[in-house]
């Protein structure tokens, strides 16, 4: 197969996942959100001290949660701005040959827990050093504009 028919079939094959994933959607239609709290605080030890590869998978399965405490959103958002690379294959159907880093999946996770993560994610905006982290932020607050999320603080 030719390079431009391999490229054309990989972006329909990334269209199609995206489509029936709800990526950047507050809800998977295809994975329901569980509760656990065992699995929780698993999930929030790896995000506090794990590997950025688990830190990453914990981030992605914390935000198909139905609900998560301000302080976990809050520890997700402070690891908007680490560039480590992460293998996004290991936890979640992927095709895209990009390999995110460790802040752009957890701008992903806060897109897809919604409302509560805008607060946090103002915040990195306005205060952070890092570029990267305020380039993630940015990201996700507008990936939750484009989905019509509003600002749970708005008047």
């Amino acid at each position: 197969m030719n390079r431009a028919k391999r490229a054309a079939m990989m972006m329909v094959l990334a269209v199609l996942v995206l489509t029936t994933t709800g990526f950047g959607s507050k809800k998977c239609p295809t994975t329901p959100r569980t509760e656990s709290t065992d699995g929780t605080s698993q999930r929030v030890n790896l995000i506090k001290s794990g590997s950025a590869q688990q830190k990453a998978a914990a981030a992605f399965w914390l935000s198909r949660q139905s609900s998560l405490d301000a302080s976990i959103i809050n520890s997700l958002a402070g690891l908007l701005g680490d560039k480590t690379l992460v293998d996004s294959s290991q936890y979640r159907y992927i095709v895209d040959e990009h390999k995110p880093t460790l802040g752009e999946e957890v701008a992903l996770a806060l897109v897809r827990i919604g409302p509560a993560s805008i607060p946090p994610l103002i915040h990195v905006l306005k205060t952070s050093p890092v570029p990267e982290a305020r380039k993630n932020a940015a990201r996700a607050l507008g990936a939750l504009h484009e989905n019509g999320v509003a600002d749970p603080n708005a008047v």
